[in-house]
Formats: C-alpha cells, structure tokens, sequence
C-alpha cells in the first residue's frame, strides 16, 4: 500500500505473474481469504446462455480462436465500470500481448440476438460507429483515423478481410482487435448483463484471459453463463465455454516442510493453502488433495504452491538458515573449454562478441537463406523479435555486423557460445551444443584467409582434419567446405554467399565458419594433460 488519502487506497501490485489481483476485485477476493473473512467460494457456471457463437473458417488465417460467456445481475458502479476497463487494459496489453494474442470485448448482452456471428468482412464496404462515435465509417477509416485503430490496426492491416462481431441481425459489435461498436459494445451503469468475449491467435491464452475477466465480475455478485462456440474449420467442432474447472493436484507436505524449513502439520498446511486461495479436498498422510482456482493462471509447479503457503504463514516469520555446505567458488568447466578456444582466436586477431542466445527465424533462416527446420520456438515469447532459440551462431555475428557498417574494416569477429535445436526424441526434447563461430569481413576477406585460420586453430588443439567440399544455401558454391576429424562432421568453413550479405546491408566481401567448439576443447584439455 503505498497510500491512503480519505475513502482512496493506493496499490501497487508487484506480483505481475498473478493477473487475478489485477483489479478491484481480485485485490478484494485475496485479501479476503487472507483474513478468513467467510470461506473461499469456487466460481461455477450457472447455467448456459441462449447464445451460440458460429466461428467463420476465413478467420482462422487471421484470428482464430474465440471465447465467450455472459454474467448476468451486475449493478455497476461508476467506480465498478472504470475498474473493469482498467482490468480489460490491462490484460490486452501484457497477457495478452498488446492484444496480439487475446482482446477482450464487453457488450450489452441484452441488445445481442443469437447467434453470434465471428466472421470477415471487406474494410472498405462494411462500416459501423466505433466507441465514443455516433458517426458511421468504413473499418479502414476506423483503423486510420481512430485513436485505437492506429495503435493495433497493424495486427489485422495486412489481410484482405478484417475479421468483425455480428449478431443475427447483422448489428456489428466490434473490429476485433481494434474497437468496439458505440451501439452494443458500450457498457453503462444500466448494463445489468454483459457478454464478454475473447479473441485471439492462442486459444490457451483466449480461454485463460475469459476466465480471469468473468471471475473478477462474479465477485460484483454476478452469475456466469457459458455460450457455444461452433467452429467451421479445421474438424467442425462445438466448445462450450468457459471451463471454470478447478485444476486438481497433489502436494506433499514433507516437500513443503524440506523447502520451507518448518514442521507443518496436515491442518496448519492446509489452512495456509486454503488462506492463499487454494481449496484444500482432503488430506491423506503426508499428501495434500488441492483444487487450484481456474483464475490462477499463474501456476506452474508445486513450488508456487508452497511459496503461496509461506506467504500465508508470513514469510517474516520463517527463521533463517545458514547453508550447511559450504564451496569454493571456480569457473565451470564449460567456462574454462570457451576460454582455452577463445583464447585461440584472439591469438588470431579476432575480437570477442556476446550475442543473445534468443533471435527470430528471420535472422537464422531468412536472412541467411537457410531453413526453419529444427527450430525450438518460444511458446509465449515477450519480443516479436525473440522468439526462437539460434540453431548457429552464424546469423548473430552477421546481425551483430550489420549494427557496425559504420566502423573500420577490417572486422574480425568471433563468438563462443551455445545453439539450441530440437532433439531425437521426447525424453530429449532439445539439444544443446556450444559452438564456434567466426567471421572476417573486408576487401580481401576470402576462402584462404579463414583456412589459415582454421589450421591454426586445429593446430592449436592437436586435431587432425580434413576439408570436403559442400554446397550450403549461405555460403557460395565452389567455395564452402565441410569439415571432418576422426571421422564426423565438427563444422563449416567458407565464403559467405552476395545474397546473404544484401540481406544484412553489408557491401564488402566475408569469409566465416562454424564448428563445434566442445569436440575441439575436449581434444585440448586431453592433452593438457
């Protein structure tokens, strides 16, 4: 609490990871249970509603997921309506990644006549009055001259057809992502039932984002209905939503005292459990039986359970232990095999770069002319540009390059540094490999020049190698090798390809290549003795 002015209490919420206190109501429903003012009551479905959602296979390209429900018998406040707003803000623009991945609509559900329609209309033939708007004007006037339209028209600009919200008689309820109509996507303070709807392009994130948005409203005393959505492409299929089921897991209680360093009984854990907002089912030995809210969308693992325990019990309160090991601090060994193979191409004239280990398939497969193939993709990245693990360090010494056109040639640049690609199998899902990678950049950069620096850097180690000629789509034919030792594959030596260098604004002449940096500190460290 950072003050108390009167009537007016401000908060600051620290804990982003938990979007059910990003309101009012969350904040109320947690301190609540806090305070074991009455019990936790779980969030149901009351019934369904008489609307039926009917999805559109054109919107599967654009915007494919939709999720929605009605709360009925709300009396909103002035306060109450500006809260909900702020909750609807808020969640767009972080969960829902700038409403990239989910939006969320509020609607006069009383105004709506079923079904409802998830459609695409052409932006310049269809027209309706955005919010705070009497005027009618066509969806790329709305992109174009509305405040909205500008920040998140570019999501849906790109496409032929938008997608829209229509109702059985045709009356259009929004552009989503962009703007609600002014005719039914307005909520007043006699807006007893609302629709809320979702939309997005990550159906985990839309169902999510429903279920935290209604369960806020419930706690205004509102009652949940579930809608129907039928979806026409793909397998025609019919989703009833929302899913409030609580998620239902198992924690052990000797675990909760081992992390926490506390001797909890059976009931003292679990009116800690039931205080953070968990339902606590039954207790079996040394097991807990625990219901996890449908709004906590936050949890992972068993230890976000147990930290919400410890916060129950008050963290102050949990005595301090010094570790009872004690070590010597030392580089790792994974650190000491970078520095002998860095410590190499220094030798060699190269400057050391750090790049990071997270890119985009732009910079490993496009720009390099390679492929995507094999590529560990981030599943809720933060960054457009960050969402992919590098394969090869190739693509972030040319990015890091095409940052510095603007210092003198030559350049001479390498990194040391760990690739990330899809493993064999599903017991190993990825693979990590540390990997070298060098890049000479001038007038006279060519095959010979990086040759000469891959015999020496093989003489330095005590490897023997050979160089086959190969073809790869970044290096130029007739001038790109393999490179083998004791029979395998260990990297790549060559002249970077005129497209490749176009692609990232460079006009002089490089030479790089590529190997598996481990092989090549293992072999040292052997005869290091």
């Amino acid at each position: 609490m950072e003050s108390l002015e009167g009537d007016a209490v401000s908060i600051e919420v620290k804990d982003s990871n938990r979007p059910d206190i990003w309101s009012v109501e969350g904040i109320a429903r947690a301190l609540r249970l806090q305070l074991e003012i009455g019990r936790n009551r779980p969030v149901t479905v009351a019934g369904r509603s008489s609307l039926n959602v009917v999805v559109d296979k054109r919107v599967k390209p654009i915007r494919p997921f939709i999720s929605a429900a009605i709360v009925k018998g709300l009396r909103p406040s002035e306060e109450a309506l500006k809260g909900w707003i702020s909750l609807q803000e808020k969640l767009d623009l972080t969960y829902g990644r700038k409403r990239k991945r989910a939006s969320i609509g509020l609607y006069q559900a009383d105004l709506i006549s079923s079904p409802l329609k998830y459609t695409v209309a052409d932006p310049d033939k269809t027209s309706f009055a955005p919010l705070g708007s009497e005027t009618k004007a066509s969806l790329r006037t709305i992109v174009v001259n509305h405040p909205k339209g500008s920040e998140y028209g570019d999501i849906i600009s790109s496409f032929d057809q938008w997608p829209i919200l229509a109702d059985e008689e045709d009356k259009i309820l929004s552009l989503p992502p962009v703007i609600n109509s002014n005719d039914l996507g307005r909520i007043t303070l006699d807006t007893g039932n609302v629709l809320v709807e979702v939309t997005g392009t990550d159906a985990e994130t839309v169902h999510n984002t429903l279920k935290i948005m209604i369960s806020s409203l419930a706690e205004r005393g509102g009652k949940i209905y579930s809608c129907v959505e039928t979806y026409s492409y793909g397998s025609p299929r019919r989703v009833v939503s929302p899913n409030l089921s609580p998620t239902l897991t198992r924690l052990s209680l000797s675990h909760v005292n081992k992390l926490l360093g506390t001797n909890l009984g059976s009931k003292d854990a679990a009116r800690s459990a039931e205080k953070a907002g968990y339902r606590v089912l039954r207790t079996s030995g040394d097991t807990l039986h625990i219901a996890i809210p449908c709004y906590r969308t936050d949890i992972m693992h068993s230890v976000d359970i147990i930290e919400d325990i410890a916060i129950a019990q008050d963290l102050n309160k949990l005595k301090p232990e010094w570790p009872r090991i004690w070590t010597i601090g030392d580089l790792s060994e994974e650190s000491y095999e970078k520095e002998r193979v860095g410590e190499v191409m220094i030798g060699l004239g190269y400057e050391e770069v750090l790049t990071y280990a997270l890119t985009s398939p732009q910079v490993v497969a496009d720009k390099m002319q390679s492929t995507k193939q094999g590529l560990v993709m981030l599943l809720n990245p933060r960054m457009t540009t960050h969402t992919t693990m590098r394969n090869w360090l190739l693509p972030s010494l040319f990015e890091f390059l095409s940052h510095n056109t603007h210092v003198d040639y030559p350049q001479k640049i390498f990194e040391v540094g760990s690739t990330i690609n899809r493993g064999e199998s599903k017991t190993l899902p990825i693979k990590q490999n540390m990997k070298l990678a060098a890049v000479s950049i001038h007038a006279e950069a060519g095959f010979t020049e990086i040759r000469s620096a891959l015999d020496a850097l093989m003489q330095s180690t005590g490897r023997t190698f050979e160089v086959k000629q190969t073809e790869h789509p970044s290096f130029i034919p007739g001038r790109c090798g393999t490179v083998i030792s004791d029979g395998r594959e260990i990297g790549i030596v060559g002249e970077i390809g005129p497209r490749v260098l176009r692609a990232w604004g460079l006009n002089l002449p490089a030479a790089a290549l590529e190997m598996d940096a481990s092989f090549l500190a293992n072999r040292g460290r052997n005869m290091n003795g």
